[in-house]
């Protein structure tokens, strides 16, 4: 599952299980499941980095 860290000044756009309960980025317990374009924005920066840091 895609979450977002709702903290003020946080917002880290992060995947995690199920039993995931703190943002891994601040340790704050204000996490939820992230919107539409949120997941979106997740995915954008994922093909970004493999794009810049191929493997093999």
């Amino acid at each position: 599952m895609i979450y977002t860290c709702d903290t003020k000044c946080c917002h880290f756009i992060f995947f995690g299980s199920a039993e995931t309960r703190v943002c891994p980025d601040c340790g704050k317990h204000s996490i939820r499941p992230s919107t539409l374009e949120e997941r979106a924005a997740f995915f954008r920066r994922q093909i970004e980095f493999a794009q810049e840091h191929p493997t093999g």
